[in-house]
């Protein structure tokens, strides 16, 4: 599980819209689902037992607690209540430090998304009144204070620290995911003068931290509040003590298994070195915390990357083109430097080969460092092949280029301020272009992460995702699993043409299914392992929590966990199904799906039943209500008239309120057959007097021929103006409509006139909407003159 932080490391203005997704626009409703809302204490220390209350809603029937990673197991749950349940964790000596995502599944559904935080050190709870020096709570050096902070509030808290004794502080606030809190945490000597500050780092994000060495013996106090005062209660976890806290780290990455000697920068002691083994299970790119050990256990990582990538010997790059250090490597490789100095660039130079594909990647920003990368490619003669600065919504560069001819290459790496520093590190990433995939489930609305995020299958019913599916370099067709689901549930997809990044998936529970559940990784691969060009296709899942967005949509708090939660939960009252047509949708053509709402006795509330995906060139309502008590609905599907021909699948889910909740279920995967149009037309502009008939011809074009009679209607006719339907056969070149108009029929053109068209096949219709756009014109009647008998109706068209 990845945490990262969104947004420039500077105050939102103080008019800045916060949405709390975290407790209020992502309280999940997720087949019937338990609400959690809040969690407390928000943390606790590694090798300990902790008793934690999460409270929320429909909490009574907890039956298990999901952890994203691994070093916390849930001990026993001693309560449950509907408000709140008690239950204690036991957290591992050896659990990782920091940021640990859950959810809590019920025997009715599962939660959303909330945060929990290890740390090295007892906990201490925060009590006022303590908002000012003379009133500082006393702290013992090496403690995790838990407290809040209200609006225009300040918490001071007093060490006893020995000269030249190292004390850090660093507060977990934002990272709580909890409220728009940007909390700064000041040190000062006992007289009052501030001795160092800290608002927004880039190792912590809007989170910051302080270390020193104490200039005498003797007490020191520790301040915390909201940089801008605001807020009504933010939550936070200070650590205070004599620990490590390393603003950075060299070099930012290795192999997997590789043995690094890790390099901490800024520790207030000077740096220091600690030997590294990375991982060998990380055997795809990934992010890994590395937590400083030097006299004390920081309370939380600085980061490095995993990656396949062998780093090239390390170097010192020159700073200008003309100067570019070689690293006499061929990529793919990776590089991790320094920009030691203000102003400087650093280049270097490696060899790759004619028609290699390469992505050149800067990792900096995303493992905490400072710099603001500015990444540019060059060729042997100077020209840029590729420059960049923001790539993918992060403040990293990201450059892919094709390389034109065998020789040698040079990167450029820069500040986009032209800072610099010690601490200002970076890695970059030359490897070959590889097939991916990014599997994710979209939102159901703006601001909600979660609703429906989760597969929550009750006995004996459905549930499906709408399953998205980024491609990078790949585009064949794709098979889908879902492998390790619950026992008792089966997953039913289609294949996913190479033209197309989403696919539905639905979800089938057994009547006798245990209530059970799990986490799990969605996957995806090539169906045909030759379009890869002998290249592994990888996919990863990843589902993002924005826990707070500020003004202009932007993520200020985040996180993202690379699994799906999923499970079996006790039956709901009702089922829906769809009568499967056994006649096509024709392009340019309408059909309506009979959606049957299944419901056992007593209960009749309505069913929300909406499209869960709809083909490339069908369009339909945004959803449709079953009423109370009734047990279906038509729901329409429009084919434009250039859908693909073929035979697809996808499925309707349904909503509705039980026990005070929203059940989430949905339809089987039912098959839509998109087929070419039996004919076509064309209607000429037709004109007609007010008050008078015409002839409008709709010239017919037979595409294929079909059986008996089909009916032909004039649609989009204005108020007051009538026309009969017409039959038609397969053998006829048109359909002539006889136009009324009366004294009140509106003048002018009417733009929205086409013809309906509906055959029989198989005892049921198909329908098409054909001439769209035909334009019909009435104009005033002419004034009759001295002796003009009553005119003869005629028909104009043009």
């Amino acid at each position: 599980m990845v945490a990262s932080r969104a947004g420039n490391f500077s105050r939102p203005l103080a008019t800045a819209v916060a949405c709390l997704a975290a407790f209020f626009g992502a309280s999940s409703a997720l087949a019937v689902a338990p609400n959690f809302t809040a969690i407390a204490p928000a943390g606790g220390q590694r090798g300990t037992s902790v008793e934690v209350t999460l409270r929320g809603d429909r909490l009574a029937d907890a039956q298990e607690v999901f952890f994203y990673t691994p070093g916390i197991t849930l001990e026993k749950i001693s309560d449950a209540q509907e408000k709140e349940v008690k239950v204690v964790f036991l957290i591992a000596a050896d659990c990782r430090l920091g940021e640990h995502a859950l959810r809590i599944r019920t025997a009715s559904g599962i939660s959303a998304l909330r945060l929990f935080y290890v740390g090295p050190f007892p906990s201490v709870e925060e009590k006022e009144p303590n908002n000012e020096a003379a009133k500082a709570q006393p702290i013992a050096l090496n403690s995790t204070v838990q407290g809040t902070i209200g609006s225009e509030d300040v918490d001071v808290f007093s060490v006893e620290v020995k000269k030249d004794q190292r004390l850090s502080v660093e507060i977990e606030g934002a990272r709580l995911g909890r409220t728009l809190f940007d909390p700064t945490v000041t040190v000062l000597s006992a007289d009052g003068r501030v001795l160092a500050a800290s608002d927004d780092t880039p190792l912590l994000g809007h989170d910051g931290f302080v270390s020193l060495l104490a200039p005498a013996d003797g007490k020191y106090l520790i301040q915390v509040r909201d940089m801008t005062y605001a807020g009504t209660e933010h939550f936070y976890r200070l650590h205070l003590g004599t620990f490590p806290r390393p603003a950075a780290v060299f070099p930012l990455g290795g192999q997997p298994g590789e043995t690094l000697e890790a390099k901490f920068l800024g520790d207030p002691t000077g740096d220091f070195t600690q030997p590294i083994t990375l991982p060998t299970e990380k055997s795809r790119s990934a992010r890994f915390g590395l937590v400083a050990d030097h006299h004390g256990l920081a309370p939380s990582p600085n980061w490095l990357r995993i990656s396949p990538l062998a780093n090239a010997p390390s170097i010192t790059p020159g700073n200008t083109l003309g100067k570019a250090t070689a690293l006499n490597t061929t990529a793919p490789l990776a590089f991790n430097g320094v920009l030691t100095t203000k102003g400087d660039a650093a280049f270097f130079r490696f060899t790759a080969k004619k028609d290699q594909n390469l992505d050149f990647q800067v990792y900096a920003r995303r493992l905490g460092s400072p710099l603001d990368s500015v990444l540019t490619v060059f060729d042997a003669k100077g020209k840029s092949l590729g420059n960049n600065d923001d790539a993918a919504g992060n403040p990293d560069s990201a450059v892919r280029v094709k390389i034109p001819e065998d020789g040698d290459y040079t990167v450029k790496v820069a500040d986009q301020l032209a800072r610099g520093g010690p601490r200002f590190t970076y890695r970059v990433e030359i490897a070959e272009v590889a097939p991916t995939l990014t599997l994710s489930i979209p939102d159901t609305a703006r601001y909600d992460n979660e609703t429906r995020k989760s597969i929550v299958v009750p006995r004996g019913n459905r549930f499906a995702v709408l399953l998205n599916l980024n491609r990078d370099t790949f585009n064949g067709d794709l098979a889908v699993t879902f492998d390790g689901l619950p026992a008792g549930i089966t997953a039913l997809a289609d294949t996913v043409p190479g033209s197309l990044s989403a696919v539905p998936v639905v979800f089938d529970a057994a009547t006798d299914a245990p209530i059970a559940g799990t986490l799990l990784t969605p996957a995806a691969q090539a169906v045909d392992a030759t379009a890869t060009n002998g290249k592994d296709v990888v996919s990863r899942f990843r589902h993002t929590v924005d826990w707070v967005r500020i003004q202009n949509d932007i993520g200020y708090s985040r996180s993202e966990v690379g699994q799906i939660a999923a499970a079996v939960v006790e039956a709901v009252p009702f089922t829906v199904r769809i009568v499967e047509p056994k006649v096509p949708l024709v392009q340019s053509g309408e059909a309506a799906w009979k959606i049957i709402a299944d419901r056992q006795e007593g209960f009749d509330e309505p069913i929300t039943v909406k499209m869960l995906w709809n083909p490339p060139g069908v369009t339909s309502p945004p959803d449709l209500v079953i009423p109370k008590g009734a047990s279906s609905v038509d729901y329409k599907l429009n084919a434009s008239n250039k859908a693909e021909v073929r035979k697809w699948k996808t499925a309707v889910i349904a909503t509705a309120t039980v026990k005070g909740g929203s059940a989430h279920i949905s339809s089987q995967l039912a098959e839509l057959e998109i087929a070419a149009p039996f004919l076509a037309g064309k209607i000429d502009l037709t004109k007609v007097e007010r008050g008078q008939t015409a002839k409008l011809v709709c010239k017919l074009e037979q595409k294929n021929p079909f059986a008996g009679t089909a009916v032909a209607r004039l649609v989009g006719l204005p108020a007051n103006t009538t026309a009969s339907d017409v039959e038609i056969t397969q053998d006829s070149t048109a359909a002539t409509f006889e136009i009324v108009t009366t004294d009140k029929s509106p003048l002018g053109s009417h733009k929205n006139i086409f013809c309906s068209v509906t055959l029989t096949r198989d005892g049921e219709p198909i329908t098409h909407l054909i001439a769209q756009g035909s334009v019909l014109r009435i104009d005033a009647a002419r004034p009759k003159t001295a002796g003009e008998s009553k005119p003869v109706a005629q028909a104009k068209t043009e």
